[in-house]
């Protein structure tokens, strides 16, 4: 039987408009750009962020969280300014509530196991193997589960990859941890995170091209923006300029 996270207590998406009021209230001279941002960007999205103050002076609030979670978010308390989460179809999803999108990286999948693990997994078809535990998103939860799903479905066993997976996490960063601190086997993230520094001592076993299914990262002013035009300078920044923070962290960009 699988294990799948839920969230308990208050939904998170009023906790998250909760903290937002609290801390836009807090600032007198002017008010931060919210950005909403998918949790596996947060390196990439914290440099960035700091670049474009120290050269605008526009004080920008990051709220990083399940890129679904964000989206309900979004879609019930109708505030904030920018919406950049791991995968482009939950801007689709917004329809009317956006605005300008823009285009900015790609997002690889892949398997990531232990240097040292006992079972030596290497290969996609390793992982079939059986007594092999895997970690994966859940589809209503981030964008790396949604991935999983298509990436199970076109392989050639699906029913063996299902058979193997033990644990559905709520985000990707969860992912992560349950292979490092050795719960799983091997855990569906992104390619990008072996360079954060928790995930030292982790190597990747690539998917198939043929069954592969990167994902673009597209970042969008809301309709709801109080400050339209900052939030334009803060999307063309991340568009052109934050490009290369994109790079930098392992992130596939044109």
């Amino acid at each position: 039987m699988h294990t799948r996270m839920k969230p308990t207590g208050l939904p998170l998406w009023i906790v998250l408009v909760m903290g937002f009021i609290a801390f836009a209230g807090c600032v007198r001279e002017q008010p931060p750009l919210i950005v909403y941002a998918g949790k596996g960007l947060r390196n990439t999205m914290e440099k960035i962020r700091q670049d474009f103050e120290e050269k605008h002076g526009i004080p920008v609030s990051i709220i990083y969280a399940g890129s679904d979670t964000l989206l309900t978010t979004i879609q019930k308390s109708k505030k904030g300014d920018i919406f950049i989460p791991g995968s482009a179809p939950y801007i689709a999803e917004l329809r009317e509530q956006v605005t300008t999108i823009r285009p900015v990286a790609k997002h690889m999948p892949a398997f990531l196991v232990r240097a040292d693990n006992p079972k030596r997994l290497r290969t996609f078809t390793d992982l079939m193997a059986a007594g092999v535990k895997i970690a994966v998103g859940n589809k209503d939860m981030c964008a790396i589960g949604m991935v999983a799903e298509t990436i199970i479905a076109a392989s050639e066993q699906p029913e063996t990859f299902r058979r193997n997976i033990v644990v559905t996490g709520s985000t990707v960063n969860e992912l992560l941890n349950l292979v490092v601190t050795g719960e799983v086997d091997a855990a569906l993230a992104w390619e990008d995170m072996q360079q954060w520094p928790e995930a030292t001592g982790l190597q990747p076993v690539a998917i198939p091209d043929a069954i592969n299914a990167p994902e673009e990262i597209q970042i969008a002013i809301l309709a709801s923006s109080a400050n339209p035009k900052q939030a334009a300078l803060f999307v063309d920044f991340v568009a052109t300029e934050g490009k290369a923070s994109f790079a930098k962290h392992g992130f596939r960009v044109e």
